[in-house]
């Protein structure tokens, strides 16, 4: 048999990151398997995978059938593969169900082949083991998901739609021949973001968006007057009407498109979905929790509002929404509660004695909140010179924070166990105080007063005066400058926070107790919590959010392109992995959100994720230490 032609796959990751060498010995071990059309292939969790399949022409679906319903489909186009992920962590057994959706043609890769390759060369096996690729880590965590929280009978029927309940019936296209440049002039003519390419016979062949244009003309200088044809989306990736909103929205994800054509019935594109249609639809529930917290006229309709927020999270949570933008869902909810509550405690207080901020730290302070969340607050008000005024305004302020925090407290956002609240006398005190604690934590304290204190460098301005807090601010960083002493006790503290990875790369769990067998999440992502804190200080970074803070260090050059997606990608595992256990001890275990995750729950993908993640964290942990104490 001659030797297959791997041009265009040697083109293609995972093969491009194989020497060309390489490539030219694997010619003589790839064979060429051919599909039929409704073949299936692979069934889950029963067919053995014996080699790596690669789509060469053709298009095959990929999907979990439950009681007789598809779930998690994903459709193979060419280049992609399947069975490395099988071979690799699922003994050999197919992850999910593959059927042919049309004639297609496969180049296969002997499994001993592909070990060997896997071995041989790190990057290629990490395209099927590592979550540090944005599509590995899509596609794993949505499996991750449906294995892990099933339906129930209390969450929002949203994304249980079907999508012709919301998708667009308008239809623009443009033939194939037409010039880029005239096509992007008929989207900005039509105000549209995307326009369907049909065929010499008027069929839909293929699309363009916006972000085609953007990427594959502005970005790369393509020329405009070449045909529409050479730019196009092509095969085009359909679901019929009937399907649900969350196949359509996990689909999206796994794909990395914002337009999906809908089908009807006979096969023919009827209209258009779009991902921003969805976000829009999904964002009006939480729209309206807003609405009724700013109509509220007393703390009495605020109880327990927080309890509303696992019906809204529930189906974003299951269908593999960014914990970016679950965290900011609750921030929006938790700042509109803060606002109102405040709003209403000065009501009843009467006009402040003089100006104050009230501010917030820790995770509400990074704008990470989770389900499971207490407050950490304070009081800064002005200073004042006359002794009788600054006493009738240190009683003001705590008579105030004391309605304050109750009033949290009764909304469901508890109490914090470490009493860093307003209510506490001591975090609610006057500029000039909050300086002196900041200038002792800075200057004098040691390792143990900063392990204490280290919830107050994540503040930010929550109600009342902004410049206030803006000045505390300036004045931290500018207390900082480059005080040694400060961040090395700092990255002394942080390394107490270890991922728990065992000596012999097992994950440590707690020995007894109401947690036994588990570990916690919570504690597992602080470490990259604490690294992205301790650089943004010393780099002068204002930005509060993790995410944030570590994108600042990347553009600093601080971390390189490759540690600050792996720290990334890292940080967004665990906090869906966090999210996940929090939404099913609540919907079905009918308890309270908690972090703690038995490992032998997850399946052998999640742990070898998992050990991968605390590989890296040591990695940082490392770079840290020896970047700032010296120390290996």
């Amino acid at each position: 048999m001659a030797p297959i032609d791997l041009t265009t796959i040697a083109q293609t990751p995972p093969f491009s990151f194989l020497p060309k060498q390489k490539i030219e010995e694997l010619r003589h071990h790839f064979v060429e398997e051919k599909g039929k059309k409704n073949e299936v292939k692979f069934v889950r969790g029963k067919t053995k995978v014996s080699s790596l399949w690669v789509v060469v022409d053709g298009s095959a679906e990929l999907y979990y059938e439950k009681n007789g319903e598809k779930t998690l489909r994903r459709m193979l186009s060419e280049g992609d593969c399947f069975g490395g992920i099988s071979m690799l962590l699922n003994s050999s057994l197919a992850v999910r169900t593959m059927r042919i959706s049309e004639d297609t043609t496969f180049y296969t890769l002997p499994a001993k082949v592909f070990l060997e390759l896997c071995d041989e060369v790190e990057d290629f096996k990490e395209f099927f083991t590592n979550t540090f690729g944005k599509k590995m880590l899509d596609r794993s965590y949505a499996e991750m998901i449906s294995r892990q929280v099933e339906p129930a009978e209390k969450t929002s029927p949203f994304f249980q739609q079907r999508i012709s309940s919301i998708h667009s019936p308008l239809l623009l296209s443009c033939p194939a021949t037409m010039a880029i440049r005239d096509a992007a002039g008929k989207m900005t003519e039509e105000n549209s973001g995307y326009l369907l390419v049909q065929n010499e016979k008027g069929g839909y062949q293929g699309i363009i968006t916006d972000e085609d244009l953007r990427k594959r003309v502005v970005a790369t200088g393509f020329n405009r007057d070449a045909a529409v044809a050479d730019i196009m989306s092509a095969p085009l990736i359909t679901l019929p009407e009937d399907a649900q909103l969350f196949e359509a929205y996990l689909l999206m994800v796994q794909k990395d498109i914002s337009h999906l054509p809908v089908a009807n019935d006979d096969g023919e594109i009827s209209g258009i979905l779009t991902y921003r249609r969805i976000i829009t639809e999904q964002s009006r529930s939480s729209y309206f929790l807003i609405q009724e917290i700013n109509h509220a006229s007393s703390a009495d309709q605020l109880i327990n509002i927080h309890s509303r927020l696992p019906g809204l999270l529930f189906e974003p949570i299951k269908n593999g929404a960014q914990p970016e933008a679950l965290t900011s869902l609750i921030t929006t909810v938790a700042d509109a509660v803060l606002e109102k509550i405040v709003g209403l405690a000065v009501d009843k207080a009467g006009p402040p004695p003089c100006r104050f901020a009230f501010i917030i730290m820790g995770s509400e302070g990074r704008n990470e909140q989770t389900l499971k969340t207490d407050q950490d607050n304070a009081i800064i008000y002005e200073d004042l010179e006359d002794e009788n005024q600054r006493d009738l305004a240190g009683r003001y302020f705590l008579d105030l924070a004391a309605d304050i925090c109750g009033w949290l407290d009764q909304a469901g956002f508890a109490f914090c166990k470490g009493n860093n609240m307003a209510q506490n006398p001591e975090w609610c005190q006057p500029l000039v105080q909050w300086k002196k604690y900041f200038s002792g934590w800075i200057n004098a304290a040691g390792p143990e007063d900063l392990l204490k204190s280290s919830v107050f460098f994540d503040f930010r301005w929550g109600w009342g005066s902004r410049s206030l807090a803006a000045e505390l601010n300036d004045f931290l960083f500018e207390s900082l400058g480059n005080w040694s002493g400060f961040f090395r006790y700092m990255v002394e503290n942080a390394l107490h926070f270890k991922p728990p990875l065992g000596f012999f790369r097992n994950i440590v769990v707690e020995s007894k107790g109401e947690h036994k067998d588990s570990f916690d999440i919570k504690r597992a992502v602080m470490p990259i919590i604490d690294f992205a804190r301790i650089y943004a200080l010393k780099l002068g970074i204002r930005e509060t959010n993790t995410l944030q803070r570590l994108e600042r260090i990347h553009e600093r050059r601080q971390l390189t392109d490759s540690e600050y997606d792996d720290i990334v990608q890292s940080y967004r595992y665990l906090m869906n992995l966090r999210f996940i256990r929090q939404i099913t001890a609540i919907t079905e275990e009918d308890g309270k959100a908690d972090n703690f995750i038995n490992p032998k729950h997850l399946t052998r993908i999640d742990q070898t994720m998992l050990k991968e993640i605390f590989k890296r964290i040591e990695g940082i942990q490392q770079k840290m230490s020896i970047e700032i104490t010296g120390i290996v």
